[in-house]
C-alpha cells in the first residue's frame, strides 16, 4: 500500500513539476513571439522530443538547402539571437544561420553538428509523443492564452497525430514576423562544439570597448573558472594552439596532455581567491603575472590551497587573446 502511495506521489509530483515547466517556456516563447500560434508552441516542444524531423543521408542536397538560405537571407531580417532551447527540456537548441553570416561558426561546422544531431539518437515513437502532448496540452488550455485559430490549429495537430504523422511548419504568421531560420542541434554537441564558440564570440564584441589589459584579466579569470569546472571547450579556445605550461617543477606540458589531464581527473581545482594581476601590453604580445590562492589536488596528492603565481605570455591574433605559454611558481 505504502509503495503504490509513494508511486503516486511521485507521479503527481513529476505532473507538476511538468506543468510548471510548459507554462515558463510558453511565457517565454509569448515574450519573445508575441505573434505566434499553437502551431509554433507545437513545434519547438516536438523539436525538443523528437529531434530533427528526419533522418539525414544526402549532405549535399542538406548544404543546398543551406546555401539558398544563406544567400536569399538578409541578416536584418534575423531574430537577434544565436541560439535558443527547444521545447521543456531544451534536449536540442537551435542554432541561427546568423552564426554563419556572422562568422561566429563555419557553415561546415553547423552542417556537420545538425546532421550528427539527426542521426545520432533513434527517434521516440510518434504514439510516445503524442501522449506526451496531450500532457503539454491539458496546461495550455487551463492557461487560457487567447491565442488566434488556437482551437483550429489544436484539431490540426490532433489529426497528424492520429495518422502518425508528427512534423509541421511554423505558422504563416510566424514566418512573416520573425523569418526563422535556423538548424536543430542537439544538446551535448551543442554544448561541446559549437556554445564556447558562440559565446567566446559574445566576449569578444562585449570587449571591444574595454582596454587590452581588461580583456587579459577576465581572460585570466575565465580560464581558472573553466579549469574548475573542467571545461574542456572553453579552455580549448583560451589556450593558443601550441602553448605550454610549465610546472614548478620545470617540467613543459603541452596544451593537448594539460586538457587531457583537467579531463581525466588528475588534475582537480575547486576554488581560487586573486591576490594581484599585473599585465604589460606590447601591441600584440602581451605578458602577465597573476598571483591567486587556488585550492587544488594533483597528481594524487590531497587537497591544499597553493600560492600560485603564473607568468604568462599572450598573443592576439584576430582580436582575440590567447595564453601561449604560462609558468607557474609560489609566492
Amino acid at each position: 500500500m505504502k509503495k503504490i502511495a509513494l508511486i503516486t506521489i511521485s507521479l503527481l509530483c513529476s505532473i507538476v513539476i511538468l506543468a510548471q515547466g510548459v507554462k515558463g517556456f510558453v511565457n517565454k516563447q509569448l515574450q519573445t513571439y508575441p505573434q505566434l500560434r499553437l502551431l509554433d508552441l507545437y513545434k519547438s516542444c516536438f523539436q525538443d522530443y523528437m529531434g530533427a524531423e528526419h533522418l539525414v543521408s544526402d549532405r549535399q542536397r542538406v548544404k543546398a538547402y543551406l546555401d539558398d538560405e544563406l544567400n536569399t537571407t538578409s541578416i536584418d531580417d534575423l531574430m537577434p539571437w544565436n541560439y535558443e532551447p527547444c521545447g521543456i527540456d531544451s534536449n536540442y537548441y537551435r542554432v541561427s544561420i546568423r552564426t554563419i553570416k556572422e562568422s561566429v561558426i563555419s557553415e561546415d561546422l553547423l552542417l556537420d553538428a545538425f546532421i550528427r544531431s539527426a542521426n545520432s539518437k533513434k527517434r521516440p515513437t510518434v504514439d510516445s509523443w503524442r501522449d506526451r502532448w496531450h500532457v503539454i496540452i491539458g496546461t495550455i488550455d487551463k492557461m487560457q492564452l487567447e491565442l488566434p485559430y488556437y482551437q483550429q490549429d489544436k484539431a490540426f495537430i490532433d489529426s497528424i497525430l492520429s495518422v502518425g504523422r508528427y512534423a509541421i511548419s511554423h505558422s504563416p504568421e510566424y514566418r512573416e514576423a520573425y523569418h526563422p531560420h535556423y538548424r536543430i542541434v542537439e544538446r551535448g554537441i551543442f554544448e561541446r562544439e559549437l556554445k564556447p564558440l558562440i559565446e567566446q564570440k559574445y566576449l569578444q564584441n562585449k570587449n571591444n570597448d574595454m582596454d587590452d589589459k581588461k580583456q587579459i584579466e577576465q581572460l585570466y579569470k575565465q580560464m581558472y573558472q573553466a579549469m574548475i569546472a573542467k571545461d574542456i571547450a572553453t579552455l580549448n579556445t583560451i589556450l593558443a594552439e601550441g602553448s605550454v605550461l610549465i610546472h614548478m617543477t620545470g617540467t613543459k606540458q603541452p596544451k593537448k596532455q594539460y586538457l587531457h589531464e583537467i579531463e581525466n581527473g588528475t588534475l582537480n581545482y575547486y576554488s581560487v581567491e586573486d591576490d594581484e594581476i599585473s599585465i604589460t601590453v606590447n601591441g600584440t604580445t602581451a605578458e602577465m603575472t597573476g598571483r591567486s590562492r587556488v585550492n587544488a589536488a594533483v597528481y594524487g596528492g590531497g587537497r591544499h590551497t597553493w600560492r600560485l603565481q603564473m607568468k604568462s605570455k599572450l598573443a592576439k591574433n584576430d582580436g582575440r587573446w590567447q595564453f601561449v605559454e604560462s609558468k607557474a611558481s609560489t609566492y
